[in-house]
């Protein structure tokens, strides 16, 4: 009878702990945090963010190696946010906004870069991280605040931000509900290369 009397009352205690958990458990998203090793990615540094261009664009200081302490421009791998230049598009301010609310001003960052480091426009291409571990990029495309963007060699999570797109996609979030006809932006024509005579 003891034993019987000892087990219901354990029985108990798990399923009351087991309702405290359910009732006071965060109904707020769950960051988006993703592991900073990835296959193709190469060495991290720290930078302090200096400030936020657009809504993929960061401009930082890095803390270490020969570029600390210079102004350097990241973009962000993987997406495409709307252009806030020279006419802002739909969700350009808010996406931007959300960048700046991830990062911002006088943060630090952890940066790591994939194949490719630079754009054509000498911007840095990386990967972003806050110090809580927050995968910038990714949480990005989960808000709706930015199209996947996949432009090879740069491809380590290519797949996760895709499905992160088609999801935000499908609840709506962000320019997904907002914007009329959301399409990531043309891209513009390449100049040819003049030749020389």
């Amino acid at each position: 009878m003891r034993r019987t009397v000892a087990a219901l009352a354990l029985l108990a205690g798990f399923a009351l702990v087991g309702s405290a958990f359910y009732l006071t458990r965060s109904t707020a998203p769950a960051p988006v945090v993703a592991p900073q090793e990835g296959a193709r990615e190469r060495a991290r540094e720290r930078a302090t963010v200096l400030g936020v261009t657009d809504g993929d664009t960061l401009v930082v200081s890095p803390l270490e190696g020969r570029r600390r302490g210079r102004e350097q421009r990241v973009r962000l791998i993987g997406l495409d946010a709307p252009e806030t230049r020279p006419r802002p598009r739909c969700w350009a301010r808010e996406s931007t906004s959300a960048l700046l609310r991830l990062a911002p001003r006088g943060s630090t960052v952890t940066l790591a870069f994939d194949r490719r480091r630079f754009d054509d426009h000498r911007r840095q291409l990386r990967y972003v991280w806050t110090a809580s571990g927050e995968f910038v990029n990714a949480r990005q495309l989960a808000e709706g605040n930015a199209f996947a963007l996949r432009v090879r060699p740069n491809v380590a999570h290519a797949e996760e931000f895709a499905r992160l797109e088609r999801q935000a996609r499908a609840a709506r979030k962000g320019l997904w509900g907002s914007c009329p006809g959301p399409g990531p932006p043309s891209p513009a024509p390449r100049p040819s290369a003049t030749p020389r005579s």
